[in-house]
């Protein structure tokens, strides 16, 4: 068996096993739900119908997932390089508001020229941003984790102040800019949703992530890195400057998540935009252990998971914080299935050499 082979039974094994892991976490969620009143029924059928019953709705999920993913492959890519990225919130913030900020700075590109210069300058801006925590780590052996949760206090709270003085839409009561020029709007693709030509975009970078990480020596390299540093060191990879090149590529990934929203969905910078987003992506990454194609699933169930919970709070009554402990499972059961399984194996074994199993 080859390595590709190797890899996709890996990636199947790991998804099976993820899938079996959810919908157990959505059994408990339902036997909560049922031990509190709620018909479970009732439930599975508002969730069903504020998620897939129009295609509206299967859009408006597919939206939500295009952001999530980007955000997730942000913090999994310096994980594999053994740098922590959880400023994603202040990467995508930023990223967004470069974008918002050529989308109504220039009034005569062509549409084409005028959407790349703001997808790049989300992608810059949320670099730019993830390179200040990169540098402080190696440079000064600061810790990246705090530094990126201040970044992204520091992020929320710089773009509020443009948004609320220099850059603020006259007229309007609410802390916004002004709406984008149309040449930089990102065409809507389903009537009324929030899925536009950004797919497009997103599965671009997907692609070029994956075979980064799977085909090309920075993907080797990271992975080193993330496994064995002084391994690495001997074996000739300059740490900081790829440690450093992972933590920019992933803040690009998370501007260009904030460059489709706020040129695809808003088409201005508003307050909050970013907000929670990028923990969200930290923990799909460790989930998917970092891997882009798990990162696809879980994201998909994530995004399906919040979708449903907008329907049962509005049709059912079931508070969207029951999405946060749907969630809380997951992840509790994916931290123990290795010692679950483990286990389970065990007691196989065991009866089989006692010959009480055949």
């Amino acid at each position: 068996m080859n390595s590709s082979e190797n890899i996709k039974k890996q990636v199947l094994q790991q998804s099976l096993s993820l899938i079996v892991v959810i919908i157990a976490a959505i059994a408990i969620g339902l036997a909560l739900l049922a031990l509190d009143g709620y018909p479970p029924a009732g439930v599975l059928s508002a969730a069903y119908s504020s998620t897939f019953a129009s295609n509206y709705r299967v859009a408006n999920t597919a939206a939500r997932m295009i952001t999530i993913v980007l955000v997730a492959l942000a913090a999994a890519i310096p994980f594999k390089a053994g740098i922590w990225n959880i400023g994603g919130d202040g990467q995508l913030t930023i990223g967004a508001f470069c974008s918002v900020w050529v989308g109504f700075t220039f009034t005569s590109l062509p549409p084409v020229l005028h959407i790349t210069l703001a997808i790049l300058a989300g992608m810059l801006g949320g670099a730019l941003w993830a390179i200040i925590p990169a540098y402080l780590r190696l440079k000064f052996k600061a810790n990246e984790i705090v530094v990126c949760i201040m970044m992204n206090y520091l992020a929320l709270e710089l773009t509020e102040y443009l948004i609320s003085y220099p850059f603020h839409s006259p007229g309007s009561s609410n802390a916004e800019t002004v709406l984008i020029n149309k040449s930089a709007v990102l065409t809507q693709l389903v009537p009324l949703s929030n899925l536009n030509t950004g797919v497009f975009i997103a599965i671009a970078a997907f692609i070029i992530v994956y075979l980064l990480d799977r085909f090309s020596v920075w993907g080797y390299e990271w992975r080193v890195l993330g496994a064995n540093e002084e391994f690495a060191r001997y074996g000739g990879v300059k740490d900081n400057h790829m440690r450093g090149l992972a933590m920019a590529l992933g803040g690009a990934l998370a501007g260009l998540a904030g460059a489709i929203l706020v040129l695809g969905v808003y088409h201005k910078f508003v307050a909050n935009i970013g907000a929670g987003i990028g923990f969200t992506g930290v923990l799909i990454a460790l989930i998917a252990a970092n891997s882009p194609l798990l990162i696809l699933v879980v994201s998909m169930i994530f995004s399906i998971l919040e979708s449903s919970s907008i329907g049962m709070e509005s049709k059912m009554g079931v508070a969207v914080e029951f999405n946060d402990i749907i969630q809380s499972i997951i992840i509790l059961m994916v931290i123990t299935r290795s010692r679950f399984w483990s286990v389970i194996s065990k007691l196989f074994t065991h009866r089989t050499h006692n010959g009480k199993l055949n």
